[in-house]
């Protein structure tokens, strides 16, 4: 397929073999892109299982006006084996993905605007403040609430479960609430907090099209597992 191509040298420098040893699963993400139009964008998560310690690799393509998966997707490889290796699943997910990504074209150029490492620590996780360059352009603030909501039955038994509210403001203009969860829903988990991973621009473009990856944290068999929602946004006042 074109783009595995593309992302193969990549590949070569994943490690081959990764302990169990670490305390819980922070998954790592890594960005395959946004379609021509800007509508459809791709990206990958993997790590090594919490608890099992089996090596894992997801990948998603997402349509952005719908704020759904596509058919086929997401793709998810689990290696249930001694010695499996991260790069095998790596490797297996993209080979099977490969098809939902051509379709859909996801594999433009994507501008990460703004980022934080599931173990940095910052001063505010559910803030970020970032310009498109760094010396001319709009300031945007993108802010993260927690929110209360319906607690399904399948998450009756923790003694947190969140949802959460996403909000942009440019400049020192009012700040939009572009998102905000009403009930939980079932592909989630059960969520018990959130942190804001990465704010992703569709390329040079006019628009102000752009992904919010956030950092979805929940109980785990050794500690908090942290996994990646994206999350569909307009920048206002883009330049």
């Amino acid at each position: 397929m074109r783009f595995l191509a593309a992302i193969a040298i990549g590949l070569l420098f994943v490690l081959t073999g990764v302990t169990a040893a670490l305390a819980a699963d922070a998954a790592d993400r890594a960005i395959i892109g946004f379609s021509g139009n800007g509508r459809f964008f791709a990206f990958e998560e993997f790590g090594i299982q919490d608890g099992s310690g089996f090596p894992y690799a997801n990948i998603y393509v997402i349509d952005l006006e719908k704020d759904r998966w596509v058919e086929g997707s997401p793709v998810r490889v689990l290696k249930r084996e001694e010695n499996g290796s991260l790069y095998e699943a790596r490797r297996q997910a993209l080979n099977e993905a490969a098809p939902i990504i051509d379709k859909y074209g996801t594999i433009q150029p994507a501008r990460l605007l703004a980022s934080n490492a599931v173990g940095e620590e910052v001063s505010d996780p559910h803030t970020m403040v970032f310009k498109q360059f760094h010396n001319v352009s709009t300031l945007w603030t993108v802010k993260l609430t927690h929110v209360d909501v319906p607690v399904p039955p399948h998450c009756q038994s923790l003694p947190t479960v969140k949802g959460f509210a996403l909000s942009v403001q440019a400049d020192d203009k009012e700040a939009q609430e572009v998102y905000r969860d009403t009930e939980m829903p079932e592909s989630r988990g059960c969520p018990e907090s959130y942190r804001l991973a990465d704010v992703i621009s569709f390329g040079e473009t006019e628009t102000g099209k752009s992904v919010v990856l956030i950092h979805k944290l929940t109980f785990g068999f050794e500690g908090r597992d942290a996994r990646f929602l994206a999350v569909p946004v307009e920048l206002p006042g883009w330049r």
